[in-house]
């Protein structure tokens, strides 16, 4: 029978599937269900210094009339993101309890001395790895490409110095080398990148005039730009590439490995059909591996990726041949 076994961040997974950040690993209950179908590891839904820093204002707010100390508000708030980070911290120790699975903590911060101080705190809480969720929005003209990539790296670079964990990067898309970029993550030791971070999307409302959420979870056809990244890069780099964004099917789970991807992150099919899911799709990666006579992942992984495809520049390639 086909091995599903994968090495993902030095960490043995027992499937390629893991269940991306999102509303299904927000509980320790959610979490064991995913594990009861066969996911391979699980990323805790991720924490945002904002969304911390909001409820931490609100908290002062609420307690202003109190505070008539010198420096009571900047306690105040402190206590208040303390209790939001603990309390994300006692979900990764439940987990860690509760499933025999690897653990990864998510984190998303505006300012590097919380990326540093959160990363600390979930490692101690016993975290097997951390995915750094990385996607800046420059709307300022004034700022150019290279200061934006220079700050990624900089970022990666002292987080690598400060986190013994293994350590991965979720990246978005928006960048105007890459290639550069992730081979230059690379080479700073960061353990393994997510391409790609799936952004929020706005949208109008033409009825009201107002302001709304696109479509929130992704569609099945969603995965091209991740298959052809991962093929371009897997035999780039030493990272452990895993993708994300699009992917609803087992099928789909296997053209990534294909294209050199160690694991796939799932999130909006489960969402949509729920985490039994995971166990068709295992059984789908299976029933391909049976039908070709691959014994293991690692006997068709990245065999159509740019460096071992006879047609190498067919990934390069973005613009129609013909007219459809």
């Amino acid at each position: 029978m086909a091995s599903l076994s994968v090495e993902y961040l030095g960490l043995r997974l027992s499937s390629p599937i893991v269940v991306s950040s999102g509303p299904l690993t927000k509980s320790v209950e959610s979490l064991k269900k995913c594990e009861e179908y066969g996911a391979g590891a699980v990323v805790i839904n991720s924490i945002f210094e904002e969304q911390i820093l909001k409820e931490a204002d609100a908290a002062v707010s609420e307690s202003e009339e109190y505070l008539t100390h010198a420096g009571a508000e900047t306690y105040m708030a402190g206590l208040a993101a303390d209790y939001y980070i603990e309390r994300y911290a006692d979900l990764i120790k439940s987990a860690k309890k509760e499933l025999s699975i690897p653990v990864i903590a998510s984190i998303n911060c505006q300012s590097l001395s919380a990326w540093l101080d959160y990363a600390g705190r979930f490692e101690a809480a016993g975290a097997d790895a951390l995915e750094l969720n990385y996607y800046p929005l420059v709307s300022d003209t004034g700022v150019k490409g290279e200061t934006v990539d220079e700050k990624l790296l900089d970022f990666a670079r002292t987080a690598r110095k400060r986190i013994s964990l293994p350590l991965s990067i979720k990246l978005g898309r928006s960048y105007s080398a890459l290639s550069w970029l992730i081979k230059s993550l690379d080479d700073l030791k960061i353990d393994g990148v997510v391409l790609f971070n799936r952004a929020f999307r706005p949208d109008i409302d033409l009825e009201d005039l107002s302001f709304r959420s696109a479509r929130i979870t992704s569609s099945p056809d969603e995965y091209a730009d991740s298959l052809r990244w991962t093929a371009l890069m897997s035999g780039d780099v030493k990272m452990d590439i895993a993708a994300n964004t699009g992917i609803h099917s087992g099928s789909t789970a296997a053209k990534m490995i294909l294209a050199g991807a160690k694991v796939v992150e799932v999130c909006s099919h489960l969402m949509e059909k729920g985490v039994a899911e995971i166990a068709v799709m295992n059984k789908e990666i299976e029933s391909f591996m049976d039908k070709k006579g691959y014994g293991s992942l690692d006997d068709f992984r990245g065999l159509l990726s740019q460096e071992r495809h006879e047609d190498n520049a067919a990934w390069e390639r973005v613009q129609f041949l013909r007219t459809i």
